[in-house]
């Protein structure tokens, strides 16, 4: 097949839709970081750019990184590299357009988005090499997606000095990433286990693995339960709360297929999470 950068390959490599998943998490992020407000439309804006462009860089550095054990997966055999429909130099121009995207929204953004910018590309170029390590390699994308609030707090506050329900908040996101991460591993297993590749199902099997994960999804809930109390949470937010644990709770029904538990089930969880502490 010959390789072509269409639209449509290059929108399938970076799964820019899944930003949109996101947004929710940026936006509380920044309206704790203004004080229970939104900033400006400018910097919104802006904090909006510099996560696209940020999600851009690392989920093409992810696909370079993994294109030989994606070759190795049916489940993955098909993506734009493995497939052979996206060269490597098309992929790697992707990621250096996403940085660039990301760089120019924080020079926009100027003070300590400028001076903090290399924090969040370190887990975004590394989280899909620790699979190849250690079994914990699914906080490391819980990481990246934590790191998103605190940076839209830092560019809404203009310091780096966070309250205790902005890093609350942050815990709910990467708690809640990690344990979906988890579940969403266990359609891996055997691969995995075939080409050495590390997994908490790998290691602990489908049922350990899910007991974790529910562990993992539980302090999750119990730290956006804190923050809804710290901003005075009215009805809205209670009952955001309650859909966010009817959700993460949907996650462990048998009957439900792993890959919906994951898209769209744990995405509502996350998403209603995050609209808790903003309609207090």
């Amino acid at each position: 097949m010959k390789p072509e950068a269409t639209l449509e390959n290059i929108l399938s490599f970076t799964k820019i839709e899944h930003t949109a998943f996101s947004l929710p998490l940026i936006f509380t992020g920044a309206w704790l970081g203004a004080g229970n407000h939104f900033p400006t439309i400018t910097v919104m804006l802006l904090i909006v750019v510099a996560a696209v462009g940020a999600r851009i860089f690392g989920m093409a550095m992810n696909r370079v990184f993994d294109r030989r054990i994606d070759q190795l997966n049916p489940r993955t055999a098909g993506r734009e590299l493995p497939a052979g429909k996206m060269t490597l130099t098309m992929a790697l121009g992707i990621a250096a357009v996403g940085l660039g995207v990301y760089l120019a929204a924080c020079w926009a953004l100027g003070g300590w988005c400028l001076t903090l910018w290399p924090i969040p590309l370190l887990p975004l170029l590394g989280y899909s090499l620790l699979k190849r390590f250690t079994p914990l390699c699914h906080f490391g994308i819980g990481l990246c997606l934590a790191l998103a609030p605190l940076g839209a707090s830092v560019a809404a506050a203009g310091h780096p000095r966070f309250t205790l329900t902005v890093i609350l908040f942050s815990g709910f996101v990467f708690c809640w990433m990690s344990g979906a991460d988890i579940v969403y591993a266990i359609m891996d297993v055997d691969s995995d286990r075939q080409n050495n590749i590390h997994s908490l199902p790998a290691r602990m099997g489908a049922a350990g693995s899910l007991r974790v994960a529910a562990a993992i999804h539980l302090i999750a809930w119990g730290m956006l339960l804190v923050v809804v109390q710290r901003v005075g949470g009215g009805a809205v937010s209670w009952l955001s709360l309650t859909t966010s644990a009817v959700f993460l709770a949907l996650m462990y029904v048998p009957a439900i297929p792993v890959p919906q538990r994951f898209f769209p089930i744990s995405t509502i969880a996350g998403i209603a999470g995050a609209l808790a502490p903003m309609v207090a």
